[in-house]
């Protein structure tokens, strides 16, 4: 049996133990997420024993009960793995807590209907000869499947019109794989395509958060100096200005107020200045409150109505910034960088004058 079990799951089997390893011994990720990642990797080890005891049972003449049990088991926890990818897509959204709990309603429909096949064959039975017998709701858990990948969908189109490329195309490649593999188990006969789907999904799901933890700052979630200097490297032919931020005041507001409200000023501000950052530019965050934006293939006026936005949002908040903007003109990236500095500092000077009169 043994032997059997693991030739039927081999794949999924070694990926959930490099994935729990992973999980281990990682620890730079907040603990709700690597938490809802070890949940993950738990349902779908639930899913792959209850689908292997239900076929063993099956093919050995054992209990009907035990067959229903276990394919009940394995329809309830399925559409929980792809819940947990809506719940990871939403971590840092605001989404209302009566959202939150309207999700969940789906998946309590689900294992009600995965269950009521010990009372009922309208969603699927077995016969005396332990053959499965789909019912009138026999793709009731594949409809609440289509279901969240839908919800992630939509979150996915969301983060395409917020510029978040990134995580956006790994949700999408998340949906349209388990989609493939969902048909194949389903209508072709390829059984387990669906739980490695799954399993892989995990897996990428989890790499692209592990990049991401590089390339971001972890209080305001902007690209970090690594990144900058990456970019503008990248795009050295197609640099046009630089762009210098900084946060008036963050010194007194930590003396006064304390560093907590310090973190708050600057959050607030990288959301403010994020607001006005137009498609081809992007903010990263080089220092405690220092801020820089790379413009890619921008005019002059561009530029111009760029710091004109940034001030703007910023006037909806308590805070203050200095700003400043150099134009390439074929040196290095330093001088771009130390001319957009200069002009941040005369900013910020004639931020101090106005507030000593």
């Amino acid at each position: 049996m043994i032997r059997w079990f693991v030739e039927l799951n081999f794949p999924t089997l070694i990926i959930l133990v490099f994935m729990s390893v992973f999980l281990m011994i990682n620890s730079i990720f907040r603990r709700k997420i690597n938490k809802t990642f070890g949940l993950s990797l738990i349902v779908t080890v639930t899913e792959m024993l209850a689908y292997s005891a239900e076929l063993w049972i099956a093919e050995n003449g054992g209990s009907t009960s035990l067959c229903i049990f276990f394919c009940a088991m394995g329809y309830a926890v399925r559409p929980i793995i792809i819940y947990l990818f809506v719940k990871l897509s939403i971590r840092n959204d605001n989404t209302s807590a009566l959202f939150r709990r309207l999700i969940l309603v789906p998946m309590f429909l689900n294992t009600l209907a995965a269950f009521s096949a010990f009372f009922t064959d309208i969603v699927y039975t077995y016969n005396s000869s332990n053959e499965f017998v789909r019912g009138p709701l026999g793709y009731f858990t594949h409809l609440v499947c289509i279901f969240y990948m839908i919800l992630l969908m939509l979150l996915t189109i969301r983060r395409f019109c917020r510029r978040d490329y990134s995580e956006g195309l790994i949700i999408f490649l998340i949906v349209t794989v388990n989609i493939i593999a969902m048909y194949t188990e389903s209508f072709i006969g390829m059984y387990g395509t669906g739980r490695s789907a799954y399993a892989l999904s995990i897996v990428f799901y989890y790499l692209f958060f592990s990049v991401e933890s590089f390339k971001r700052d972890p209080l305001t979630n902007a690209l970090n100096r690594r990144c900058f200097y990456i970019d503008s490297e990248k795009h050295r032919e197609e640099l046009t200005a630089v762009v210098s931020i900084d946060l008036n005041d963050l010194k007194k507001i930590n003396d006064t107020m304390g560093h907590a409200k310090g973190d708050e000023a600057i959050c607030t501000a990288v959301n403010s200045i994020d607001k006005a950052v137009p498609k081809g530019c992007t903010l990263y965050r080089t220092g405690g409150d220092e801020f820089m934006i790379l413009c890619i293939r921008k005019e002059k006026s561009d530029v111009e109505r760029l710091l004109s936005d940034i001030r703007a949002e910023l006037k909806k908040t308590p805070y203050t910034c200095a700003i400043g903007a150099a134009y390439t003109n074929g040196e290095e990236l330093d001088s771009v960088c130390a001319r957009a500095d200069a002009e941040m500092y005369r900013d910020k000077q004639i931020y101090k004058s106005k507030a000593a009169m």
